[in-house]
């Protein structure tokens, strides 16, 4: 396995709007960096709402982005379901899916976010030891006021 870097972030509040406001910002400071980023979501209605959410979620926010479908324009944000997009080659992952991404090792960094939803929690805790299971030691932090 590369050394991949997994961070989770936590939010302390169960509020999913949270979650997907604060993996906009994370998506905003890797643009800021020059990365390009997938942002992977558990299905095709997360995959819409992220996409409006990216265009309002800050005012004079312009996040160039597509949703990774058949003809898309290839843009440094993509947003799929998949476990990675189906053109490009992003380096930072960020995962609001529940699952582990197939290959994980082919980004440079991945960024799982979750929230304290008992379901949210569970399924982090388990993606938590899987990475683990395949040599990667996952970060922590919680983060508060998200």
């Amino acid at each position: 396995m590369s050394a991949v870097q997994v961070d989770f972030h936590i939010l302390a509040s169960a509020d999913e709007n949270a979650r997907c406001t604060y993996a906009c910002r994370v998506v905003e400071k890797a643009r800021e960096r020059g990365h390009h980023v997938y942002l992977r979501v558990p299905d095709d209605a997360a995959a819409g709402e992220l996409d409006n959410l990216l265009w309002t979620f800050r005012d004079r926010s312009f996040l160039p982005h597509a949703v990774d479908a058949p003809g898309a324009p290839d843009e440094p944000v993509l947003i799929g379901t998949g476990d990675a997009p189906s053109r490009g080659e992003p380096d930072v992952l960020v995962n609001l899916a529940l699952t582990v991404p197939g290959q994980p090792d082919q980004y440079a960094r991945i960024v799982e976010i979750g929230d304290s939803q008992d379901h949210v929690l569970r399924a982090a805790r388990q993606r938590f030891r899987i990475y683990r299971d395949l040599g990667i030691t996952p970060e922590h932090r919680t983060v508060e006021g998200a």
